[in-house]
């Protein structure tokens, strides 16, 4: 009776979830940018607010998740890959109540930190990704199966709602993507946390100044054409883009260029914000001209010209560079179109892991 509870509910479960997942993305992009400005703070903040309320709704759709998986992985083939994410979603929830008190007593003790990498913030983002990849992951494999006509239970289990969710599901995806690349190239976390000096990764920081907008652009690009591939119409990859972006103008720059309003760099992150969601316009084009059945050269080339838009979309980085040396967008150009390309070559087999084989046969599999 329980599974039979669960199932009816699974459109709702995923929905919980992946609002979950939106939170802590917004809530973790407003804390960075708190620990950038180097706000004096404690633990209870605004920012930690919406990140942990996020992830109260996230670990509750995910205990429903393993509830329902411990009976799904022996007796239904069908919905097996749904649960999946929230079976992966779990995971991330409970790095995440090990990460609560550790961030606290982190805070408590050390007061304010500026570096994204400490040992509270690692558990901490590790969890949220964790997070982001299970939700975006059971989101678009509800599309599929909804089509196929597996029952997903009668609330927010249209088709429509569940294109809603993929968009969230896979906007979240980017994010923490992105902050996975942000995390692995904190110079100065690794060695405040590992008490190592700067210099000593001094020889390594040219190399991190391409690999940081390369990586970006294959991230972003990865996710575009996967949204457009997954939604099949157009729109699906402009939706995923324009939400990121609004979180980032929101949360990231808008927030610093309030907060340091009639300062020139407030004044500089204000500027740059228009300049910032116009990079939506080449993903809108791309959206409307590529159709989602183009493959080959003609792809790998779109994706090239995507490439650049995608990284700079991303916010942090582009508003550095942007404030800093505008000349270096230039530089970038190189280096983030051929990571666009790799995308578009990889972008396949990225859909297809997203999606599950399984997932695409439901029909298949499904029985009267």
């Amino acid at each position: 009776m329980r599974l039979e509870v669960l199932r009816g509910c699974l459109s709702v479960i995923y929905t919980v979830g992946v609002f979950g997942a939106l939170l802590q993305v917004v809530g973790g992009y407003w804390d960075v940018a708190w620990h950038i400005l180097g706000i004096v703070e404690t633990f209870f903040t605004p920012p930690h607010t919406i990140l942990y309320t996020g992830i109260a709704l996230a670990l509750v759709a995910s205990v429903m998740g393993v509830l329902m998986g411990r009976a799904t992985l022996r007796h239904d083939l069908v919905r097996r890959p749904l649960v999946r994410g929230l079976q992966i979603a779990f995971v991330g929830g409970i790095l995440q109540l090990i990460a609560g008190p550790a961030d606290y007593w982190w805070h408590d003790t050390f007061g304010f930190d500026p570096f994204l990498f400490t040992p509270a913030h690692i558990l901490l983002i590790s969890g949220i990704m964790l997070v982001g990849i299970g939700m975006a992951l059971g989101a678009v494999r509800l599309l599929p199966a909804k089509r196929a006509g597996v029952d997903l239970g009668r609330p927010l289990a249209s088709g429509p709602w569940i294109q809603v969710l993929d968009v969230i599901g896979l906007a979240a995806l980017w994010i923490v993507l992105n902050t996975f690349v942000y995390l692995v190239t904190d110079v100065s976390g690794i060695a405040y946390t590992f008490g190592l000096n700067e210099s000593v990764f001094d020889s390594f920081l040219p190399a991190i100044l391409v690999a940081i907008p390369m990586a970006l652009a294959l991230t972003g690009t990865l996710v575009l054409l996967s949204a457009r591939r997954i939604l099949g119409r157009f729109g699906g990859a402009t939706a995923v883009a324009a939400l990121a972006a609004a979180i980032s103008a929101t949360a990231n720059l808008g927030f610093r260029a309030i907060i340091l309003a009639g300062t020139p760099e407030g004044s500089a992150l204000a500027s740059f914000i228009p300049v910032y969601l116009a990079l939506l316009v080449p993903v809108a084009l791309f959206d409307w001209l590529v159709r989602p059945s183009t493959g080959g050269a003609k792809l790998i080339a779109a994706a090239a010209l995507i490439g650049p838009a995608a990284s700079y979309l991303d916010g942090w980085h582009s508003a550095i560079v942007s404030i800093d040396a505008p000349i270096w967008f230039v530089y970038y150009l190189g280096p983030t179109m051929i990571a666009g390309a790799l995308a578009g070559a990889l972008h396949g087999r990225f859909a297809s892991a997203l999606l599950a084989r399984r997932a695409r046969d439901l029909r298949a599999k499904s029985t009267p």
